[in-house]
């Protein structure tokens, strides 16, 4: 059986064409290929450089960190939920201040929010850029936080 080939895409509008815009997805990035993994049904649609999400939900998988921590060799357990949609579906609520969000197996336990600390739990809009080095960079507008358990 021929392996399977992976397209390549640089944003959210050339990922539409391979997914069902109706249903969302899971972004993370590729170990690898160092590019973001686009899937959505189990099944990797698409590597691309650049989404942009919607109604996004950050996720992390402990017993995933757990081994990370344990073995001290990253896998994917970790990425956030959102439905992909073109980046000009900001411009109406344009100017808004992007929030900074990040995720470190090795020194937080949640997604976090990079000016105040804060675990992340939601954002309504999410934009993920996988070109400018080894991590992408990841903005967030309208962040919501976890709430803290006693």
């Amino acid at each position: 059986m021929p392996k399977r080939t992976i397209p390549h895409v640089e944003n959210s509008s050339q990922i539409l064409e391979h997914i069902n815009p109706d249903k969302p997805v899971r972004v993370y990035r590729n170990l690898h290929k160092k590019v973001i993994s686009v899937k959505q049904d189990g099944l990797v649609c698409c590597h691309a450089d650049n989404v942009v999400l919607q109604n996004c939900k950050f996720i992390v998988s402990k017993a995933g960190q757990k081994r990370v921590r344990a073995e001290k060799r990253k896998n994917v357990h970790s990425y956030i939920k959102g439905t992909v949609v073109d980046a000009r579906a900001t411009d109406h609520i344009l100017p808004f201040k992007w929030d900074i969000l990040y995720y470190n197996p090795y020194t937080t336990d949640f997604w976090t929010m990079e000016s105040n600390g804060k675990e992340v739990e939601s954002a309504e809009w999410v934009d993920v850029d996988g070109t400018g080095g080894t991590l992408p960079q990841v903005v967030g507008f309208n962040v919501m936080y976890k709430e803290k358990t006693k």
